[in-house]
């Protein structure tokens, strides 16, 4: 690259749905995306196939996404977008379960392991970087960190109430290793285990007072 050549801007969306009509139309575009991408493979993917699954002219996914890098980095961002807002309604509103129970539910939405995550593999994992830079990175695991910090601070029959060294800790320890277990695809069997365990060293964590 030239000095003087601006560097290449990554894909993105041109416009983010609002109204319930639209955003029922993008989400049918997400769902047909990952159909073809799980059958047919990643190169299948593109607008013009998924317009076809979806039902819609292809002139409407253009409305949304200009090519199939825009829409995959749509879809990535929906993905997170989704599992923040399962944080919200599934631990941080469920003020009737107790905090051990809460955690669970909070471990397991972050490790991606429950039926309702978006879908998410290895593929998709080793093209993220075309779509996302570090800020973007950086962003969402702000995000998710201070989210894992809200959960934990409303769960009024925690106490002593963990420093936000240890949430922070255990948000990464359950977020780092779902990434790299989509590298290494551990078989179904062992993926349940190892959930049950970051589960139990979480509960230890948050009942055991700091020195």
């Amino acid at each position: 690259m030239s000095r003087h050549q601006e560097p290449k801007a990554l894909p993105k969306p041109l416009k983010r749905p609002s109204q319930a009509r639209a955003k029922f139309t993008v989400q049918a575009l997400y769902d047909a995306f990952v159909r073809i991408w799980r059958r047919d493979g990643p190169k299948a993917a593109n607008t013009k196939a998924v317009a076809a699954e979806a039902g819609f002219a292809v002139g409407t996914v253009y409305d949304y996404f200009p090519n199939r890098e825009a829409l995959f980095s749509g879809y990535v961002r929906h993905s997170l977008e989704l599992l923040l807002a399962r944080i919200d309604a599934q631990v941080i509103a469920a003020g009737g379960l107790a905090w051990d129970e809460r955690l669970a539910r909070l471990v397991r939405i972050t490790a991606c392991v429950d039926r309702d995550a978006a879908y998410f593999d290895a593929a998709m994992l080793a093209r993220e970087h075309e779509v996302a830079e570090p800020k973007h990175h950086r962003r969402f695991f702000d995000e998710l960190t201070a989210k894992w910090t809200e959960a934990v601070r409303s769960w009024s029959d925690l106490t002593p109430q963990p420093p936000d060294l240890t949430i922070r800790a255990l948000c990464v320890a359950t977020w780092g290793a779902r990434r790299y277990v989509l590298l290494v695809g551990p078989p179904a069997e062992a993926l349940g285990d190892w959930v049950t365990e970051l589960e139990r060293v979480a509960r230890q964590a948050l009942r055991t007072p700091p020195d």
